[in-house]
């Protein structure tokens, strides 16, 4: 199906909406099972939000080349299923701690966890759509932000002296050997 862009812009809010649901239920039910100090409690709400923050920079940084994907979602994936792993234990203690049935304290951090599965990965769907549909150019508001591009290379050869004199002057650049150059304007009273 064709969406338009504001179409696609308020899918991204709904979606943002359902992981922030399932991230602050989950923050919920392992703070719900965290003893009884704020030093705990900070730390049991860490998982979901370590989550969190792994699928902003997956959604919001554009693919820049194969293997620097591949490292980003490999290194989100590495911390969703810790994350998880603590995250279950912790809701489903948490859950049996109520009364609850051994089946149902099992069940609800399947529950919890799988939706933000889903909402994630609908995010990030949602967000590459919007990349595909503005072609790489951030729109705010409905209209693009200015894109700078960069200046094509010269088409004409420069000299080894040219060539040498770029190298030393990126070369002081780096070791701010140049921080001194700074234009400076003449004194009125000096000829």
């Amino acid at each position: 199906m064709n969406y338009t862009l504001s179409q696609l812009n308020r899918m991204r809010w709904v979606v943002l909406v359902v992981v922030l649901i399932g991230i602050a239920a989950s923050i919920a039910m392992n703070i719900l099972h965290a003893p009884d100090s704020l030093a705990a409690r900070l730390v049991s709400a860490g998982p979901p939000i370590a989550v969190f923050a792994a699928i902003e920079l997956i959604a919001r940084i554009p693919s820049s080349g194969r293997w620097t994907t591949a490292a980003r979602i490999a290194g989100a994936a590495v911390i969703a299923c810790a994350a998880a792993a603590i995250s279950y234990a912790q809701q489903r203690a948490a859950v049996a701690g109520l009364g609850f049935a051994l089946w149902e304290a099992t069940i609800w951090p399947l529950i919890i966890d799988g939706l933000m599965i889903v909402a994630s990965v609908s995010l990030v769907e949602v967000v590459r759509l919007i990349r595909n549909r503005t072609n790489g150019v951030v729109v705010v508001d409905g209209s693009p932000l200015p894109v700078v591009k960069a200046a094509q290379p010269s088409l004409v050869e420069e000299s080894a002296e040219v060539l040498a004199y770029r190298a030393e002057m990126a070369r002081k650049r780096e070791k701010g050997a140049l921080q001194g150059l700074a234009f400076k304007p003449r004194n009125a009273n000096h000829k």
